[in-house]
C-alpha cells in the first residue's frame, strides 16, 4: 500500500476482524491453529507501518517530493497479497497450457475420512500425488504422457472442512516419439474406481478403525477456450 499523504484507510476485510473486537474474541475463545493466527496477524499488519516503510526520494536534489511505501505481508491468506500471487500463478499456467481440449476432474474423499486429514494434514500431499498417479496410469496404458496440473482445496463452499483435489488433464498426450495423440479419458465415474480404491487403501492405513471407504471422482469436460459440456 502506498501513501504519499492523507489519512490511512484500512482495507475493508480488516474491518471485519477489528470491528467490535471480533478477532480478539476469536483468540480468547481458543481452538485456532498457530498457522491461522499467524495468517490473520500478518493480514492485519499488511500495508501498515508495523511491517516497515520504504522511503523514495526524487533524484533531483532540490525536489521536496517524498513517497512512502508500506511493506506487504506476502501471506497467501491475505486478500491483497494472495490475490496477486493467484493471478500470477494463473497467468503462468495459461502460458504453459497446450492449445488442446482438457478435462477438469475433482477427486473427493468420503466424509468418514475427513477427520483423519484434519488431524493429519500431511496426508493431503498423498491425496494429490495419488490422484495424479491414477491419471498417469490411465494415460500410460495408452502409451501417452499427458499434461496435468492440480490444486488441493481443503474447504467447501460452505466453508466446512472438505478436502478434495482439483485436477486438469489434457485430452491426449505425447507418445514415445514425441508426437501428439488425442485421447479421451473414460467418462464413466466408476472407471476411476480402481485408482481411487488404491488411494483409499493407502490412506486407511492411517486410520485406526480400518473401515473401508471408496473415494469418488466428479468429471466435467472443458475446452481450451473455456466451453464446457457434460
Amino acid at each position: 500500500m502506498t501513501r504519499s499523504g492523507g489519512d490511512f484507510q484500512p482495507r475493508p476485510l480488516k474491518r471485519l476482524f477489528t470491528a467490535n473486537q471480533c478477532w480478539t474474541s476469536f483468540l480468547d475463545a481458543g481452538g485456532l491453529r498457530d498457522i491461522e493466527v499467524e495468517a490473520v496477524t500478518k493480514m492485519l499488519a499488511c500495508g501498515t507501518r508495523i511491517l516497515g516503510v520504504k522511503e523514495y526520494n526524487c533524484d533531483k536534489p532540490d525536489c521536496p517530493h517524498v513517497r512512502y511505501v508500506t511493506n506487504s505481508c506476502g501471506n497467501r491468506a491475505c486478500p491483497s497479497c494472495g490475490k496477486k500471487a493467484t493471478d500470477l500463478w494463473i497467468a503462468t499456467q495459461l502460458n504453459r497450457l497446450p492449445d488442446c481440449d482438457w478435462v477438469h476432474l475433482v477427486f473427493t474423499l468420503p466424509d468418514t475420512l475427513w477427520p483423519v486429514f484434519e488431524s493429519n494434514r500431511w496426508l493431503l500431499n498423498d491425496v494429490c500425488r495419488l490422484a495424479v498417479e491414477n491419471l498417469l496410469y490411465a494415460a500410460r496404458k495408452r502409451g501417452l504422457e499427458p499434461g496435468i496440473f492440480c490444486a488441493i482445496h481443503t474447504y467447501g463452499r460452505r466453508l466446512n472442512w472438505h478436502p478434495h483435489v482439483h485436477v486438469s488433464v489434457t485430452c491426449g498426450g505425447l507418445n514415445k516419439h514425441g508426437q501428439w495423440k488425442k485421447a479421451e479419458l473414460p467418462e464413466r465415474r466408476d472407471a476411476f474406481a480402481g485408482g481411487c480404491g488404491i488411494c483409499g487403501q493407502r490412506l486407511l492405513k492411517a486410520w485406526s478403525e480400518g473401515r473401508r471407504c471408496r473415494s469418488r471422482c466428479h468429471i466435467s469436460r472443458r475446452t481450451h477456450s473455456g466451453e464446457a459440456w457434460c
